[in-house]
């Protein structure tokens, strides 16, 4: 990216700002609903150091009691103070149809919440719709109705999770096919920028969400329409509307000393710089981590997807780490079932955070850019595969 267009400094400068800007709007919510100031605001209760009184004779005893307890009072007081910088649940999923398209009760809602928070899932990417090849904007892929005929449930929907789930962040999954489904690359036409930039500020500004994640298939290493997209929508939504983004992983990296999709052109990653100019402009980038097209028929196979893996979360987290700004990288792993370029043998739970873990552990200090992990996705997810979240991941 040329720095002279973009200058840096201005850029990390923004991010800071979208960070406050987002504390103040989550502050904003909490005192809405009556709650408590957020914990990394205030300690919870108002502890106070107890009050020590020498009595004038035998005072050597009282003294060591006293200097006693008030360093057992200054160490409960900095554990208070520094556990309370804990922040919300990390990892994440996607929710579909199931539950934006469909009417639910108050306690099928509550289910929904208390199992997301069993496993730590503060995030979820709900589905709204997709943009149609005449810029219209559809319900379910497989049908010709219009958002509008399912918008109420919608609605319905975000009143009933955040009213359960306050302290969440629920996305607008919105869904831009770019060269798929047989429509072709348009990302440069600004009446596709438009209806998504448009449609977006609809989710947040009328319908409630938090902010959106926008799930645009493809877009390629220095596809500047792409980032043309991000730079509207955020400059639509403010800096203190959180933006994520569905971004494919670097799919057959020149430099693996592991097997690489074989259905993939070798060489076909996202530079360092674009990985960055997406960070940016987005508040989190979710790595679709999966579809390797790796299969069974090779010796070991799992232990490769884990490799692969290992280098996705090593590749963003090193490349994000050099910017001065907030960003989350999310990492998706795959519960669905078998289909064209995934093979549940090799993709799947165990083998995805077995990679994450690896990963974790090259990135070294720069692993504090990895957010959690994202399920895809829910209506994929079996018990068992829930119990080896708990157990391999969420148990950690």
């Amino acid at each position: 990216m040329d720095n002279q267009e973009h200058p840096q400094p201005k850029r990390r400068g923004r991010a800071r700002e979208r960070v406050r800007r987002r504390k103040e709007r989550a502050m904003r919510r909490a005192q809405a609903r009556g709650q408590r100031a957020p914990r990394q605001i205030r300690p919870s209760g108002q502890f106070k150091l107890p009050r020590i009184t020498i009595p004038q004779s035998g005072r050597l005893p009282f003294l060591v009691i006293g200097a006693i307890l008030l360093v057992i009072a200054i160490v409960f007081l900095l554990g208070r103070l520094r556990n309370d910088e804990a922040v919300g649940d990390p990892n994440a999923i996607w929710l579909g149809t199931e539950w934006s398209y469909e009417t639910h009760t108050d306690d099928e809602i509550l289910k929904l919440v208390q199992q997301l928070q069993e496993h730590r899932i503060g995030s979820a990417y709900v589905w709204v719709s997709w943009l149609k090849s005449d810029n219209e904007w559809a319900g379910i892929r497989a049908q010709t109705n219009t958002f509008t005929e399912v918008e109420p449930q919608v609605r319905a929907f975000v009143q009933q999770f955040k009213a359960a789930y306050p302290e969440s962040t629920l996305y607008a999954w919105i869904s831009v096919p770019n060269g798929q489904l047989g429509i072709p690359e348009r990302l440069d036409d600004d009446a596709v920028k438009n209806a998504v930039v448009s449609f977006a500020a609809r989710m947040v500004d009328e319908i409630g969400f938090d902010g959106v994640h926008l799930n645009v298939e493809t877009f390629w290493d220095g596809d500047e329409t792409y980032l043309e997209l991000l730079r509207a929508v955020r400059a639509r939504l403010g800096i203190a509307t959180p933006i994520s983004v569905a971004m494919f992983p670097d799919w057959s990296p020149p430099d693996a000393d592991f097997p690489v999709p074989p259905r993939i052109t070798p060489g076909t990653v996202y530079s360092k710089e674009y990985k960055q100019s997406i960070a940016l402009l987005a508040d989190e980038i979710v790595v679709m981590a999966y579809n390797t097209d790796l299969t069974t028929e090779n010796n070991n196979i799992a232990a490769h997807y884990s490799q692969w893996m290992a280098y996705q979360v090593q590749s963003f987290a090193e490349a994000v780490a050099e910017l001065d700004t907030e960003i989350r990288i999310v990492i998706g792993i795959p519960t669905y079932d078998a289909e064209l370029a995934h093979d549940p043998l090799v993709e799947n739970i165990a083998s995805a955070i077995e990679g994450i873990k690896l990963g974790l552990s090259r990135a070294g200090s720069n692993a504090t850019y990895i957010g959690g992990v994202a399920i895809y996705a829910y209506w994929e997810t079996d018990e068992t595969e829930w119990e080896q979240f708990r157990s391999l991941w969420v148990g950690e």
